[in-house]
């Protein structure tokens, strides 16, 4: 085994812990699903929408970003320029798809409030549609030419599509803690400012 799927290995083990990993075969129509990049530092959802296809939101491709890719022998897919909300096969979304990952995982809904404050990620207490609806509001999206507005890391990304069209209501557990940890970290860094301004000030008076 390379050094590479060992440390993916390695990392998955340590995600099921938290996370709901799912085999393919398990796979149901209206799944939020979503993989853990390989960097390890996002994750990126999408809506299976039953028979190997998967409607998802991502960057839309730079005409000036280098030669066009070659469309999938599968299921036809290829990025174009001004189009973010796609509908591709499992493959594309998942082993080839914007920083691919490994291991498949299962958003949940429904939680109690207590296990989603504790988890804090891919996850919530809000009850999901049922299953046709979910994929009939991913594919309306998708179909309408509308798309989901124009992406953004930040405020607008997969998981928000994702989760609105389970839920009807536009979240992203990642960004929500990544706030709080940059908020946190400006706070530490507050406190550790006022307690050398007031030492120097206290050294100072003496």
């Amino acid at each position: 085994m390379s050094d590479s799927r060992f440390i993916d290995a390695v990392l998955d083990t340590i995600r099921s812990l938290n996370f709901k990993a799912i085999d393919v075969k398990e796979l149901k129509r209206g799944d939020h699903i979503f993989y853990v990049s390989k960097p390890g530092f996002y994750s990126h959802h999408g809506i299976y929408v039953g028979n190997d296809r998967v409607i998802h939101f991502m960057p839309a491709k730079k005409t000036n970003a280098g030669a066009p890719l070659r469309a999938c022998k599968k299921c036809g897919y290829k990025r174009k320029d001004h189009l973010e909300v796609v509908r591709t096969c499992l493959d594309c979304f998942h082993t080839k798809g914007f920083l691919s990952g490994s291991r498949l995982y299962l958003y949940r809904y429904g939680l109690p409030r207590s296990e989603c404050e504790i988890q804090r990620i891919n996850c919530t207490h809000m009850q999901s549609y049922p299953a046709d609806q979910v994929v009939a509001k991913a594919e309306e999206i998708f179909e309408s030419g509308k798309q989901f507005g124009k992406y953004n890391f930040i405020l607008n990304n997969c998981e928000y599509f994702a989760t609105y069209c389970k839920c009807g209501t536009a979240i992203s557990t990642q960004v929500e803690q990544g706030v709080e940890y940059v908020l946190g970290l400006i706070q530490r860094n507050v406190h550790r400012y006022q307690q050398l301004k007031n030492r120097d000030f206290c050294s100072s008076s003496r």
